[in-house]
């Protein structure tokens, strides 16, 4: 977890608890547990950024100005064939990119504290911050999960990890594990 919950994680947890609850309504035993995945690289790249911007920039950070856009304007509607699609002349990814954003920024605009962003330099804790208000959230929500059940998928976390490194084992055993070269991306400066 990287953020806070958002729209997409909300239609997501609406079907499991849908199915929960309908399975329930059945006279079912329903077991709900709910895991946060934190692993992989974005949560370590966020903290890298964070710690690079306050090394470039001072802390609180003194960054550049950005030039102001020029505001174009709209282009009149004509021979539109259906109202009910919307066509652009812009991609998905065209449209939803904007000028790049620092880090600092991003976590200030999830109202996150200037004097509390530095903490943010250090992956761990990104792991005590974000799984917590999710939780405010799902609960504020209404799901019904089973919270003493609740886990980090992280290498932070030994029994998650100690399962990972079961299931490996017995697919190694298994002979279901291949390996292979693949291309990657480099980037010296990680």
């Amino acid at each position: 977890m990287n953020g806070r919950l958002h729209l997409g994680h909300t239609f997501t947890l609406s079907r499991a608890e849908f199915a929960a609850g309908y399975e329930r309504l059945k006279g079912k035993n329903v077991l709900f547990p709910f895991g946060f995945h934190c692993t992989g690289m974005p949560i370590k790249a966020c903290a890298d950024k964070i710690k690079k911007e306050i090394k470039i920039y001072g802390n609180p950070p003194k960054f550049p100005e950005k030039p102001k856009e020029e505001e174009k304007p709209a282009e009149p509607q004509t021979n539109q064939k259906d109202p009910t699609k919307f066509a652009s002349k812009k991609s998905k990814a065209t449209s939803k990119t904007g000028p790049p954003k620092f880090q600092w920024e991003i976590m200030e605009e999830l109202g996150i504290s200037a004097s509390e962003i530095p903490n943010f330099s250090e992956a761990e804790y990104w792991l005590k911050y974000f799984p917590p208000k999710a939780i405010d959230d799902m609960k504020a929500l209404g799901l019904k999960v089973d919270w003493r059940r609740s886990f980090v998928t992280t290498d932070v976390n030994p029994y998650y990890d100690a399962f990972v490194i079961w299931q490996f084992e017995k697919l190694k055993e298994l002979n279901k594990l291949e390996f292979k070269k693949r291309y990657t991306i480099y980037s010296p400066s990680d």
